[in-house]
């Protein structure tokens, strides 16, 4: 069991500016029952790993973001590996940030958020069957009506559930969007297009990909971040691996509807 001096000292990191190593964050995520001071203290805030040896290179490159997508650099950040120095997913908890690694990218923005997020609902939508095909398979006082009812494939139901978990929790991934989507390309030209930019201001650190994700506003991405520490805990403590979510450079396309025989 932890020591009171221990657990002090690791209560004191959050008032300071010192990144915690791996083992005492993951202290820290399993002995606290509030992780949203955990997520803007160390995952929203302050100079990144990448960016540790000039903190205005991390200006500069937080300007160039924020004018990419209209946005003020106050609403752009670096999160994850790149910004401790460590993976804090549950997946891949303590993982160095390599050449390997992708670095994270936040970006605050209501109207991208609404955009965005109509697009995928809009694309989702010419997804079959539609409401018309499923209307006579509906159960009518306990007996089903119609004969072999049309099905959705699990690929467009795990499509349906991530787009309507994010948009619940106020976060668009743009990797959802089918890959022909001309959004998702924009989006991803103007992230990708940063990665010469991020190698000309840190020429030591490689770039394997920068992608982003976009929330509505900080409150969103507080609660976003501080939940993904919360399925951390509960990986260290119970070992209940979190849902993998669809990676943004996945292309991800819907499946046809297969019939399948009614009972």
């Amino acid at each position: 069991m932890q020591s009171r001096n221990s657990h002090e000292e690791l209560l004191e990191l959050l008032g300071g500016s010192t990144t915690p190593t791996s083992d005492q964050l993951k202290d820290l995520i399993s002995s606290l029952d509030s992780h949203k001071v955990l997520a803007k203290v160390f995952l929203l805030e302050g100079v990144p790993y990448v960016f540790a040896q000039s903190s205005m290179k991390y200006v500069i490159f937080r300007e160039q973001i924020a004018e990419r997508f209209n946005v003020g650099s106050q609403d752009v950040c670096i999160v994850g590996s790149a910004k401790l120095g460590f993976s804090p997913s549950a997946h891949h908890y303590g993982t160095p940030f390599s050449e390997t690694s992708d670095v994270d990218v936040v970006i605050i923005s209501d109207t991208l958020f609404y955009h965005g997020s109509k697009a995928l609902f809009s694309s989702l939508n010419l997804i079959g069957p539609s409401i018309n095909t499923i209307r006579p398979f509906v159960y009518d006082s306990g007996k089903p009506v119609g004969g072999a009812a049309p099905v959705v494939a699990l690929k467009d139901w795990k499509l349906f559930k991530e787009a309507t978990r994010n948009f619940v929790y106020e976060n668009f991934n743009p990797g959802v969007l089918p890959a022909t989507d001309q959004l998702r390309k924009d989006i991803f030209n103007k992230i990708s297009s940063t990665a010469g930019l991020f190698l000309a201001l840190e020429p030591k650190v490689f770039v394997s990909k920068i992608r982003c994700r976009i929330f509505r506003n900080w409150k969103s991405a507080e609660e976003y971040y501080s939940n993904s520490l919360r399925e951390a805990k509960d990986f260290f403590l119970h070992q209940q691996p979190p849902e993998e979510e669809i990676d943004d450079t996945e292309q991800v396309e819907p499946q046809s509807v297969s019939p399948t025989t009614g009972t």
